[in-house]
């Protein structure tokens, strides 16, 4: 198997069709992701999408981010995207050996889907310096998060990854069976 090529084009200019799914995957779910977290957070725990920004950006800065302005919710935003691009790239390149499982594909955006809120939620915030939850695990409190990483996050980002691997001949047999 040979690696895409993320520079150049089959023409010699432009950005190549692998750079450019990466792109379209990482800003769109990204988008989503985002969205739906400023959405939910207002109407559920009625939290400002400022708020929610710095407490992405307390990941890295600590809980000095909530005090901070503009440019802590410019951070906690570029943080944010910085992630759904490393997921991107990470599917990216893990799909042709993924779809030798021949799962149907929104099984597999799906499955991704759980795999990055499970990475997300029990590897990335602990080991960050987000203020831990004052109350334990709550399933049912998950839910939306759940749902929103499997159907704005792993789906979208799946079938973007799926779609530029079916155009290329031989990389990945197309299971697009929906």
């Amino acid at each position: 198997m040979t690696t895409p090529a993320l520079t150049t084009t089959s023409n010699g200019g432009g950005i190549s069709p692998a750079l450019k799914t990466i792109l379209t995957a990482g800003f769109l779910v990204g988008l989503l992701d985002a969205t739906a977290a400023m959405v939910q957070s207002y109407f559920w725990n009625d939290v400002t999408p400022d708020r929610v920004w710095k407490y992405v950006a307390s990941g890295a800065v600590g809980r000095s981010a909530f005090t901070g302005g503009g440019g802590i919710v410019a951070l906690g935003l570029f943080f944010h995207f910085l992630i759904a691009f490393i997921f991107t790239i990470i599917l990216f390149y893990l799909y042709p050996v993924i779809s030798k499982l021949k799962l149907p594909v929104v099984i597999t955006g799906i499955l991704w889907g759980l795999v990055v809120w499970n990475v997300m939620h029990w590897i990335v915030t602990p080991m960050s310096s987000v203020p831990p939850r004052k109350a334990p695990f709550d399933f049912v409190k998950a839910l939306p998060q759940l749902f929103i990483h499997m159907f704005l996050v792993g789906l979208p980002m799946t079938l973007i990854i799926h779609r530029y691997y079916s155009r290329r001949s031989g990389s990945v047999t197309a299971h697009s069976e929906i």
